[in-house]
């Protein structure tokens, strides 16, 4: 078996994934077709404008997400969307899956709904995919402002009640240029001291002081962690702040130039926590295996480094002990049988 099969074949934890962005361009076509039908011409040329190109530029990668927002608008599409990519990462042989989505109102949801919707196609997805573990991190985004963050919170933390199983944390994302941190931070804390875990977007843009004071006021994971100048990594590697780190996403966007310039190799050499995650998959054509395969072609990893990064991918998930001690088992039989 060569390297990149036994990359394919290997169990995997995804930790850093948007709902919307996973929506692959074939699931795409597929969930287009029944919502709007085949006879649909304008919907007919997008999907094949996405057939006919193998490769795409920032800006038609970015064309897929009003289109996924589109086919997640209903119920019935939201359910669609979200067992299509519970099947994709599962046939990808994730066996735990950390799924981020903003709870949103549409013309035919409200936020309840909305959320309501996700936590039956996750329970339904468990008797479907049985081989992977889905857990749920709200998003705040913060181009919404600060009262749409305040409901979102008050309303993951009244769903706790009945669905504390699948929540594990709120992600703060969105536009990293919109508003100040200082805003979020009550909401963060309250959601903080109701036992939710923080993987907030950071250092994805150059904003030092922002940075700064996101390290500060402390998280559980940092998402991207591009932009660091050496005091804030000081920082982050003093408190073993784990770092999710998206290869394909930050180059194809170009906050990084190249592979082999991306911060993972800094942070992995240096033994800090750092973790391989897709961001959105399906805007930017990857799978989990492709990011473990572009890591171990561009940083020669061996298969000690696979196993390496896949045990601490479970470490600093926020799955429970029992889920951690089932992944690091199928892991290891993986590994060593």
């Amino acid at each position: 078996m060569d390297i990149g099969q036994f990359i394919k074949g290997m169990p995997k934890v995804e930790l850093h994934a948007h709902l919307n962005g996973s929506l692959s361009t074939k699931t795409l076509i597929e969930l287009g077709k029944l919502e709007y039908g085949e006879s649909n011409n304008e919907f007919q040329r997008i999907c094949e404008s996405f057939q006919q190109k193998q490769e795409f530029t920032l800006e038609e990668c970015f064309k897929k997400f009003p289109i996924a927002h589109a086919l997640t608008k209903t119920k019935d599409g939201l359910r669609r969307a979200l067992l299509s990519v519970i099947r994709d990462f599962a046939l990808d042989n994730v066996v735990y899956l950390e799924l981020r989505t903003t709870p949103k109102t549409t013309t035919k949801m409200s936020k309840t709904e909305y959320l309501e919707t996700v936590f039956e196609t996750i329970r339904l997805a468990s008797s479907m995919y049985p081989d992977i573990c889905v857990k749920l991190l709200p998003s705040i985004d913060r181009s919404k402002g600060i009262e749409f963050a305040k409901d979102t919170v008050h309303l993951v933390l009244k769903a706790l009640k009945t669905h504390a199983d699948l929540i594990k944390g709120i992600d703060l994302s969105g536009n990293p240029a919109s508003g100040s941190f200082n805003d979020y931070t009550k909401i963060l804390s309250e959601a903080r001291n109701n036992n939710l875990k923080l993987a907030l977007h950071c250092a994805e843009i150059d904003n030092d002081g922002e940075t700064y004071e996101m390290l500060q006021f402390g998280m559980d994971r940092c998402g991207h962690g591009t932009y660091m100048s050496s005091q804030n990594l000081n920082i982050a590697k003093e408190k073993q702040i784990p770092i999710e780190c998206c290869l394909t996403s930050n180059v194809k966007c170009g906050t990084v130039k190249s592979y082999q310039e991306h911060h993972f190799k800094n942070l992995y050499s240096s033994k800090h926590p750092v973790v391989l995650c897709t961001d959105d998959s399906g805007v930017f054509d990857t799978t989990l295996s492709e990011e473990f395969i572009i890591a171990q072609k561009t940083f020669d990893l061996k298969k000690k480094d696979l196993e390496v990064l896949s045990l601490r991918a479970v470490d600093v998930s926020f799955a429970s002990p029992l889920e951690k001690e089932v992944m690091k088992t199928k892991i290891c039989k993986y590994f060593y049988d």
